[in-house]
């Protein structure tokens, strides 16, 4: 599924708040680019919630809990704690590594969205991964993260992590 299939879902803002409008894109790190799919999302959407329960991180925004950047660093550098301190009950790889997970989003469960960075010269390759809040499990998928959300708002993958009653009923993007 690509931003189209999301957009039929998850209608877009009409005046979308951070989509850096007018700005270069940066890179995740030195020469690695974002995934095509996701800089659309950002360019669409902005900053925001979706179905009131799942944000995904921001290159473009002054709010330090949703900028990807100062999230990046946290939530890489919490993991890298907790693999460090029982690497035989944290059993993945992280950014930079091969198959390494990069955060891209948060639920207000606490459970992280990334995506797995399969390819460092092709972020377009990249699948998603869920890891829910306190637990040592990674759902993986293959799918990008738009169409991750869009077959989970279509109730067509059902991660584990997320409440039974998600998504609702009436899905709304609220922009921050």
């Amino acid at each position: 599924m690509s931003i189209e299939s999301l957009r039929n879902i998850l209608i877009p803002p009409n005046s979308p708040n951070e989509t850096g409008a007018g700005e270069s894109w940066p890179f995740v790190d030195e020469n690695v680019t974002f995934p095509m799919d996701y800089v659309e999302f950002i360019n669409i959407y902005g900053t925001g919630r979706i179905a009131d329960f799942i944000a995904l991180l921001n290159p473009f925004t002054k709010n330090f809990d949703l900028n990807f950047f100062e999230q990046k660093k946290l939530i890489i550098e919490d993991f890298n704690y907790l693999i460090d301190e029982d690497p035989s009950y944290y059993k993945y790889n992280l950014y930079p590594k091969l198959n390494g997970l990069l955060p891209v989003g948060i639920t207000d469960n606490g459970d992280y969205i990334f995506w797995v960075v399969t390819d460092l010269k092709d972020s377009n390759l990249w699948k998603t991964a869920i890891i829910a809040s306190r637990s040592p499990d990674v759902e993986y998928f293959d799918e990008s993260i738009t169409s991750l959300l869009s077959g989970i708002l279509l109730k067509k993958i059902k991660p584990d992590s997320l409440p039974d009653n998600f998504p609702p009923n009436q899905i709304i993007f609220d922009g921050i």
